[in-house]
């Protein structure tokens, strides 16, 4: 049976963006069948500062999915089956999950006042980010991977984490300076995360939950990073950050 599937139509009236479709966490790719073919998945970049903003939030989150699924499955086979290689391919994910943050909080404040924030207001009062399933289950496994490599095997990957938090705040700082979150003005933050609202997550970001082919999934994850690979060279953010993208998509 196939996992829930969302209807992400709402955000295309304000991103041009494919729907990205994903298994639930924990899920597996399906196998290709034999006649399996892809779409062109096409991603267009605006030029104006708004549309850039928006655009940049939306296919920075999808990057974020990717790389949280990444980091799920990779902290769980570490925890199973310590190996120091996959240590440094974990810890770069972290790495791309930090220029992730910087690239999709890239905009202003004023435009994340303006244009930003407001969308996400006028979808739910108390939109969050711990809504994010595939975020969910990473800080355990990060704790339960650490544990059992030790403080020496697991370093790099403590470094790479902390990095990452830092890299947090200094988007949230940016952004929302006095860090009164959505969730936290609408009342709401002391209230475990529902179903109802992890689907609205992903219905916010234009995420589609069904039974998805490896071929298909890694044609957008390819189409996702290059598209942001593209952007960065024209828009840079910081120049560490396109490197580290590119290295991360090239060893997986």
């Amino acid at each position: 049976m196939s996992a829930p599937v969302c209807s992400p139509l709402w955000g295309h009236a304000v991103v041009d963006l494919p729907v990205l479709r994903l298994p639930m966490p924990g899920a597996e790719l399906i196998p290709c069948a034999d006649d399996c073919y892809q779409l062109p998945i096409v991603i267009r970049t605006p030029g104006d500062e708004a549309g850039l903003a928006v655009h940049r939030w939306f296919l920075g989150h999808h990057a974020a999915f990717l790389v949280w699924r990444f980091l799920s499955a990779s902290l769980d086979r570490l925890i199973r089956e310590p190996d120091s290689q996959l240590v440094r391919l974990t810890a770069l994910g972290y790495d791309a999950y930090s220029a992730l943050l910087a690239y999709s909080g890239s905009c202003s404040r004023e435009v994340y006042e303006d244009v930003i924030r407001p969308l996400m207001t006028s979808f739910d009062p108390a939109f969050s980010g711990r809504w994010a399933r595939d975020y969910e289950p990473v800080p355990g496994l990060l704790r339960r991977a650490r544990a059992a490599l030790g403080s020496a095997a697991a370093a790099p990957l403590a470094a790479a984490s902390k990095a990452n938090l830092l890299a947090h705040m200094e988007v949230m700082r940016k952004l929302v300076p006095d860090g009164n979150s959505l969730l936290r003005e609408s009342g709401r933050a002391r209230l475990s995360t529902t179903d109802a609202e992890r689907d609205r997550f992903d219905e916010f970001f234009l995420v589609s939950r069904e039974n998805v082919c490896t071929s298909r999934y890694r044609a957008h994850r390819a189409a996702v990073f290059a598209a942001i690979g593209r952007d960065l060279a024209k828009h840079p953010v910081r120049p560490e950050y396109r490197d580290t993208l590119r290295t991360f998509i090239t060893r997986l």
